[in-house]
């Protein structure tokens, strides 16, 4: 089974209470920064995302950045979401650069974590430092060398940033024979190589206390890392691309056809600061249906003429459950009926159905993201947020298990059928339990705030 990033790093050496990890080198840094910062969420951790040097500004990643701000406003982000990217505006608006050291050393206290991108490397796949190279603060805990294995098999003009330094460095140690630098053809040995000499060793010198490691990013050779593992006297990971479902497909449900008999008025209208409950995951189907491309569909059910109207306006399927006092199966099966409408007769296309429900207004948009991300990196055909012992919403099932939704009756939902398959249940840590918490009675709502 592969290991996680934060597995690699962890088996690195002593893991501290504070982490701080600089990533180096070339070849996914951003993309390894974020997925880093998500799996440190899920374990709901304060997580800082930020840069020495610059990075790709957040906007253009579709996440949320506190750019050119105080380190009271980049504490206060943290209201909002798990993760906080910070930095500085880049020329252009297209990058974004470091901190101020002194905002740097002010926000450190708010964070359990936090992940720079320590180097540049203009989008190559393989990169060997110049003598100021990378730009590490001292807090730096771990230290993640990466490289990008496309880059193996290639010749070192294509794929090296800074070509100058690698030539250096295989003139000083003999590697070079009679081919020109630039012509070699990138191996696992020569690229070890490289790596120990141009980034393992100097950092050992200048920063002997940070544990460091090597990612071959983009690969699930164990040969190639049995090789390079010879030159190299730190550990050597690999992460293979990405996995992804076959063309999958998510619709989102939002139920919101209860009575609210417990509560003693129609909780979904009850506003909390200043607004209707259900307002709060409405937006929160807006932001995903924004941010992600595999959204085939957002419907909403509801037996509410305002809630319907809401969903209307904001492009989502309104459906009316005329019958809602036949339970939330009444809803569930009504809001699979109208999802499967927006369905594809693709063969390749898998679909998944994620209900929310419309009483938790302290779920995020980033905690289902990140939910969703690792759901379909799992394998699992169920999926679900929680929290220790405790399952929450959104639930989301594979199409595979829509005749046992559809055979629900009364006020029995999916968590039914959940239950009946434990073996194929992916659970996501939400984090902060808050955001699993629904509101059934007035008492309930005591010292609760959405801000």
């Amino acid at each position: 089974m592969n290991k996680s990033l934060l597995e690699m790093l962890k088996s690195t050496g002593k893991w501290p209470e504070k982490p701080v990890i600089s990533l180096v080198g070339a070849g996914g840094k951003t993309t390894c920064a974020y997925l880093l910062a998500e799996e440190l969420a899920g374990q709901g951790k304060k997580v800082l995302v930020t840069t020495t040097t610059h990075m790709e500004h957040p906007g253009f990643l579709g996440r949320n950045g506190v750019i050119d701000k105080s380190p009271e406003d980049i504490a206060a982000a943290l209201g909002k979401s798990l993760i906080v990217t910070a930095g500085t505006s880049g020329p252009g608006g297209m990058k974004m650069k470091a901190l101020p050291k002194a905002v740097f050393c002010a926000v450190l206290p708010f964070f359990d974590a936090v992940i720079i991108e320590a180097d540049g490397s203009k989008r190559h796949p393989f990169k060997v430092p110049a003598a100021h190279e990378p730009v590490i603060v001292k807090e730096t805990t771990h230290i993640m060398i990466l490289a990008g294995m496309p880059a193996v098999g290639r010749p070192i003009r294509d794929i090296c940033f800074r070509i100058e330094e690698a030539e250096k460095l295989l003139l000083e140690t003999g590697t070079v024979g009679d081919t020109p630098c630039p012509d070699l053809v990138l191996t696992p040995g020569l690229a070890g190589h490289l790596l120990e000499s141009g980034y393992v060793q100097p950092l050992k010198k200048k920063f002997p206390g940070a544990a460091q490691m090597i990612l071959l990013n983009q690969t699930g050779d164990r040969k190639a890392v049995e090789e390079m593992q010879e030159y190299i006297s730190v550990p050597v990971y690999a992460r293979p691309s990405d996995p992804t479902t076959v063309n999958g497909k998510i619709h989102l449900i939002l139920l919101a056809a209860g009575f609210s008999r417990r509560f003693g008025e129609n909780k979904l209208l009850y506003e909390l600061d200043g607004r209707p409950m259900y307002e709060y995951p409405m937006e929160v189907l807006r932001a995903l249906n924004e941010l992600r491309r595999d959204i085939a569909s957002v419907c909403v059910v509801s037996q509410y003429g305002m809630i319907l109207e809401a969903a209307a306006k904001n492009g989502f399927c309104a459906v009316e459950n005329k019958e809602s006092a036949l339970g939330i199966s009444s809803s569930l099966k009504l809001g699979i009926r109208e999802s499967r409408k927006a369905g594809s007769s693709k063969k390749t296309e898998e679909h998944f159905y994620c209900f929310f429900v419309a009483d938790q207004p302290h779920l995020r948009a980033d905690t289902v993201n990140r939910f969703l991300d690792g759901f379909l990196k799992s394998g699992k055909k169920i999926g679900c947020l929680a929290k220790g012992d405790t399952t929450g919403n959104p639930v989301i099932f594979h199409e595979n298990y829509i005749q046992e939704l559809m055979e629900l009756e009364g006020d029995t939902g999916g968590k039914k059928v959940l239950k009946r398959h434990p073996e194929d249940v992916f659970l996501c840590d939400v984090g902060e339990s808050l955001q699993l918490h629904d509101y059934d009675s007035r008492e309930s709502l005591r010292d609760r705030s959405i801000k």
